[in-house]
């Protein structure tokens, strides 16, 4: 019997129910994260990074409001299509982000343990889906939060518990 039935994502948390793994995220979730992994921290770099990623959301949102009002429709159409152009580059290289899995679906988990400061931790799953191969990309917390490694340990013990190679 598996011993662990949830685990933190980055945006949310991902459950495990009797024959699938149901992913749980949202923005408001992904923000609910930074709050209890920066700012709750007791740690004063942590409310620092925070405090930057509240600015650089408002600069963005901000820089956004000042070209729609501007009128610089070059610049918009610009930003638009190298945001579907990342989208479209995804969904051809077979990422898909489905709430729910069929853990009998899945094929293969890779894991990315990451580096501090470069490379956030994170599992890609591979699944079927109908006859075709898809992959799920999921993000787990970072490892600048108290609970960053933790995450990463807990996710791939959970997947290594029902049998998964998380390598």
């Amino acid at each position: 019997m598996p011993s662990i039935d949830s685990f933190r994502t980055r945006r949310g948390v991902a459950r495990f129910t009797g024959d699938s793994v149901l992913f749980e995220e949202s923005f408001t979730g992904y923000f609910r994260a930074l709050y209890r992994g920066y700012w709750q921290s007791e740690y004063w770099r942590r409310k620092a990074i925070f405090i930057g990623y509240i600015f650089c959301l408002l600069f963005a949102i901000g820089w956004t409001l000042s070209a729609v009002w501007a009128g610089d429709v070059l610049l918009l159409a610009g930003l638009f299509t190298f945001i579907v152009a990342l989208l479209a580059l995804n969904y051809l290289q077979g990422f898909r982000s489905p709430d729910r899995i069929q853990l009998d679906n899945i094929e293969d988990i890779s894991s990315t343990r990451g580096q501090k400061g470069l490379t956030r931790p994170r599992l890609v799953i591979t699944y079927t889906n109908d006859g075709s191969q898809y992959k799920r990309r999921v993000n787990l917390p970072s490892l600048y939060t108290d609970y960053g490694q933790e995450a990463f340990d807990c996710a791939a013990k959970a997947f290594d518990e029902r049998g998964f190679d998380t390598d």
